[in-house]
């Protein structure tokens, strides 16, 4: 497979974005593949991943700068769901790799990976070889978010690009909201400005690690929501990510208060202020976090769609 590495420089993208006040030093850079290989050939440690599951071949230089209408025809072939809502943040940030396989309209393979968040890709696209053969491109990743129906067909490229024994497959659950959620009150619960940014920004890292940066700009553009328990934030919800129809939400809650019900009334405040923007509320998921299912019932949110991560297993590794 032939690639070309691109840098995208994301100057004020206006490709469905519900904003487009990106820095210009932000920036994505894009993998096109010109042709395509066989494939099936060829949350764990990070450090082991290094080992494991890293493409060691050096990346080609950049050659020329992607275009805004090649990120654009990304963006379109995506499409604005609930399953992508977190993709297009990324690139409408500026802030990941995008690898091709082709013309991104026909969306045979296409996988984003977020530059802070990289143990993660997302691989959106119709053929399972496409996706496979732009796996051992990637780095840093501990496993793969991809479409359901094409998991069977990935379990072999993803086990054999991360040199692992053996995989795990786990459900990703996406929910939508499209009624009014319930009020749910809770003592100091309450939607925040940016007048709390000092709250934000002395939430311990236990609890949000070293995303505070990203918190403090979503009070400036999206929504959050905090319980205050003794002038400190106990539990917290976000706009993840956010496109002109959908919007993500995240939660965190302080280990010491959890079950308290305080994670489901500041969830519904953020979900209602979405709501409010004419966009529809997002919550995703993976199938085995109960907790999480139980509050987005709660609230009102539907099932409506799944992936699967595929999660090597290194316990065997040598």
């Amino acid at each position: 497979m032939v690639f070309r590495r691109l840098h995208v420089r994301n100057t004020g993208l206006r490709c469905g974005f519900a904003r487009s006040d990106v820095h210009p030093s932000e920036r994505c850079t894009l993998w096109q593949a010109t042709g395509r290989t066989a494939a099936g050939s060829n949350r764990s440690n990070r450090r082991r991943m290094h080992t494991h599951g890293h493409h060691h071949e050096p990346l080609p230089p950049p050659t020329t700068s992607a275009t805004e209408a090649y990120l654009a025809s990304v963006v379109e072939a995506l499409g604005d769901t609930p399953e992508t809502v977190i993709a297009l943040q990324f690139l409408r940030d500026g802030a990941c790799e995008v690898l091709c396989v082709g013309d991104p309209a026909d969306l045979e393979g296409i996988v984003i990976q977020a530059i802070a968040i990289p143990e993660e890709p997302l691989a959106f696209g119709s053929s399972a070889e496409a996706i496979a053969s732009l796996i051992p491109h990637l780095t840093g990743w501990t496993c793969v978010n991809v479409p359901s129906n094409l998991a069977d067909d990935l379990i072999e490229p993803v086990a054999t690009a991360a040199n692992a024994s053996s995989m795990r497959l786990m459900d990703d659950v996406y929910h939508a909201l499209y009624r009014q959620p319930p009020a749910i009150p809770k003592r100091g619960a309450r939607l925040l400005t940016a007048a709390d940014r000092e709250l934000v920004d002395q939430m311990p890292p236990d609890m949000i690690g070293d995303g505070s940066e990203r918190l403090l700009a979503t009070l400036d553009a999206g929504h959050v929501a905090g319980a205050i328990r003794d002038g400190a934030l106990v539990s917290l919800a976000y706009t993840f990510a956010t496109s002109e129809l959908h919007a993500d939400i995240g939660v965190v809650t302080h280990p010491e208060w959890r079950g308290q019900g305080l994670a489901t009334s500041v969830a519904s405040l953020v979900a209602k202020a979405i709501r409010r923007d004419s966009r529809i509320p997002v919550w995703s998921c993976g199938g085995s976090n109960i907790a999480s299912l139980r509050i987005a019932a709660r609230l009102g949110f539907e099932e409506v769609s799944r992936r699967t991560y595929l999660i090597p297993d290194f316990d065997d590794a040598p």
